[in-house]
């Protein structure tokens, strides 16, 4: 009884306490910094010359960009972790990375490049030189509806990120779908479900979002991520 009230309360929590912050943008971006909304993702779309991006341990406070990243276990991320040029965490097998070379942020899948300022690896990867991850479309838990996030480049070398609204549950399928013909050619898929969190700016205007507010995660004893990608407009 205790269990199912407070699952009962977690979910009128997130209704209530949790919904996306978004304000319209001015036209003035255009080229450097894109935030639009569309189908039940916000959808972030920046030039890499505009924004220096970084990977965090702890979640950025006073960052333009920021969104969760690596999937983790209780004790720690799952995958390559740097930050400022030291390895935090080992790689594990298969997946894909965003990593940041000489201040330009690269995403790619199943590769890293070496001696890296900054790398987080995800074990799922989307979309790889243009051809879409198939076998994990396919897989039983690419067909559970969640709240999703990927990043990617497209044909420009723009940095995309592409993440569920508050109503947007969906597959991965989907969202693989959806990010391809947005005009991603290289993505990975970040933790989805309960830990989505993220922010996105431009010189304006931002959105952000969490699947459980910080404050109730630790008050159901959910944990929090353990890596973070974020940027700052320049």
């Amino acid at each position: 009884m205790k269990k199912l009230l407070k699952i009962s309360l977690l979910l009128v929590s997130v209704i209530f306490l949790s919904f996306t912050s978004f304000k319209s943008r001015g036209n003035k971006t255009e080229h450097k910094v894109q935030i639009t909304n569309e189908s039940n993702f916000n959808i972030l779309i920046v030039n890499k010359k505009y924004m220096k991006f970084g990977v965090s341990t702890k979640k950025p406070t006073k960052s333009d960009f920021y969104t969760n990243s690596n999937f983790f276990t209780n004790k720690s991320a799952i995958g390559l972790v740097v930050v400022n040029g030291k390895k935090i965490n080992s790689k594990t097998i298969g997946g894909g990375y965003f990593s940041v070379t000489n201040g330009i942020a690269h995403v790619s899948a199943k590769k890293c490049p070496k001696n890296v300022d900054f790398a987080s690896q995800t074990i799922l990867w989307g979309i790889d030189n243009g051809v879409k991850n198939k076998k994990l479309i396919k897989s039983s838990h690419g067909k559970l509806k969640r709240y999703r996030t990927i990043i990617g480049e497209n044909n420009n070398g723009e940095i995309m990120i592409i993440s569920s609204d508050r109503l947007g549950l969906v597959t991965i399928k989907e969202i693989i779908n959806f990010a391809y013909n947005k005009g991603m050619n290289e993505g990975i898929l970040l933790d989805g479900g309960s830990s989505v969190d993220y922010k996105f700016s431009d010189y304006k205007n931002s959105v952000c979002f969490e699947s459980i507010p910080s404050d109730l995660k630790s008050f159901f004893k959910i944990k929090k991520p353990t890596t973070y990608i974020y940027g700052n407009l320049n």
